[in-house]
């Protein structure tokens, strides 16, 4: 059975032995210097560093391609976008459509910015385990006055590991609800308006089903949302430190050119 999105992969390399604190870091600070690049040749170093650290890894090819392959259309869609509609040098007329060899530029670009965003994410949560990045984000967020919100960093580092644990998931109902459809006699390619509501309405009732089946058990289990012990103790170690020195000394050479 094929893996989902964005799942754990079990290794002993060495970003599999990095703290988890260091990866949400490395991870936040590459977003934002992606974001802030903005030379192709800035963005292609950011693929190399990205193809350097899959190596070090050595997760398969395929976590990736399954973490890119869902957005792939919304992807499109900004580049499309950008071509047609960014005004500037016309490279061809097609029809009432003029695209642009500046939205030519500004797609590739954007694309090429959430592409790399999707494919760090990846890395992090394929070489992360997921009650790690729970507790190294309860960490990186203990120090916070939540108390004031009526939160605190244990209740959020929980939800977004449960968004991350759920993302998969919903890609998986999403298969097996186009397959029910499709045995009822459903065909997605033929009207797709109207195959639409087929599809979300019996996702978005199984979403609610997952999500207060989750409630439950987690209840019955005598979940307070207080802070508790983890199986994780988490060490920053010298690599851990001497990884973040690295990353920065590469994002401000990246930021000088």
């Amino acid at each position: 059975m094929q893996e989902p999105v964005f799942s754990y992969v079990p290794g002993v390399s060495f970003l599999h032995t990095l703290d988890p604190r260091t990866k949400l870091a490395a991870v936040m600070l590459l977003g934002i210097l992606t974001f802030r690049t903005e030379s192709f040749f800035g963005i292609g170093v950011l693929f190399a560093f990205f193809v350097a650290l899959t190596s070090f890894s050595g997760l398969p090819a395929g976590v990736f391609f399954r973490a890119v392959r869902p957005m792939l259309l919304f992807i499109i869609f900004i580049f499309l976008a950008q071509l047609f509609f960014t005004e500037g040098r016309v490279l061809a007329s097609l029809w009432v459509l003029h695209p642009s060899l500046e939205g030519f530029q500004n797609g590739l670009r954007l694309s090429a910015r959430f592409i790399l965003l999707l494919l760090f994410a990846a890395l992090m949560t394929a070489s992360t385990d997921p009650s790690a990045i729970t507790c190294g984000i309860e960490r990186m967020l203990r120090p916070l006055p939540l108390r004031w919100l009526g939160v605190n960093s244990f209740e959020l580092a929980t939800m977004m590991n449960l968004s991350i644990a759920f993302l998969p998931l919903l890609f998986e109902r999403v298969e097996r609800t186009k397959a029910a459809q499709a045995s009822r006699g459903m065909y997605f390619g033929k009207d797709p308006f109207h195959s639409v509501p087929a599809l979300a309405v019996p996702l978005i009732r199984g979403v609610i089903r997952d999500a207060e089946e989750l409630a439950l058990a987690m209840e019955s289990r005598g979940y307070q949302g207080t802070r508790r012990t983890s199986m994780h103790e988490l060490l920053m170690q010298t690599r851990d430190w001497a990884s973040l020195l690295a990353l920065a000394l590469f994002a401000a050479l990246l930021l000088e050119f």
